[in-house]
């Protein structure tokens, strides 16, 4: 997760990703699937708003992350939202960055690549606070390992676990971003 993307690698994948939307428009429209077009292109629309308010954040690591993160092959895909305001998360972009990163890595290592894996990662700025919500659907080889990592994982300030919850299959982590800190 440490690679450092060249401005040609991420004009490369852009155009890639949306030659393959437009391939996916002309192929319905092939098929005079009207109704299925306008909702690829409602699904586009949706998907560059999430972008542009992940963007918006200012936390530039973060976003790289979130962004780049499907971009090479994983056992683990990735989507993600931003809902409620508008913040400004630069101060702790590094602290945040690191935090997602590890516990990726973490998903990524107990992962069985034998399945199909999907994470979701939420920034929620309602109620005048910032939450990140993670919630994992998926298969892995050892839930202990990823309960004990969780029991002893202390989020460096501003970021504090306030809860989680694993079942076989899923596991949701909801993190607050402690802006008075």
């Amino acid at each position: 997760m440490e690679k450092r993307w060249t401005v040609i690698e991420v004009l490369r994948h852009a155009r890639h990703d949306w030659l393959n939307k437009i391939q996916l428009i002309q192929g319905h429209l092939a098929l005079n699937k009207v109704e299925r077009v306008k909702e690829i292109i409602e699904g586009i629309v949706v998907e560059m708003q999430q972008e542009a308010r992940l963007t918006n954040l200012k936390a530039e690591r973060f976003a790289e992350l979130i962004m780049t993160y499907n971009w090479e092959p994983r056992p683990v895909s990735l989507e993600y939202e931003i809902t409620g305001g508008e913040a400004d998360l630069s101060p702790y972009d590094e602290r945040l960055s690191e935090w997602c990163e590890a516990f990726l890595r973490l998903l990524e290592a107990q992962a069985d690549a034998e399945t199909e894996n999907h994470v979701c990662v939420s920034v929620d700025l309602s109620d005048g606070r910032t939450a990140l919500f993670v919630d994992y659907r998926g298969t892995w080889r050892d839930g202990e390992a990823i309960r004990a990592w969780l029991e002893r994982c202390e989020p460096a300030p501003p970021l504090r676990l306030v809860a989680f919850a694993i079942e076989p299959g899923e596991l949701t982590v909801e993190l607050e971003l402690m802006s008075s800190w």
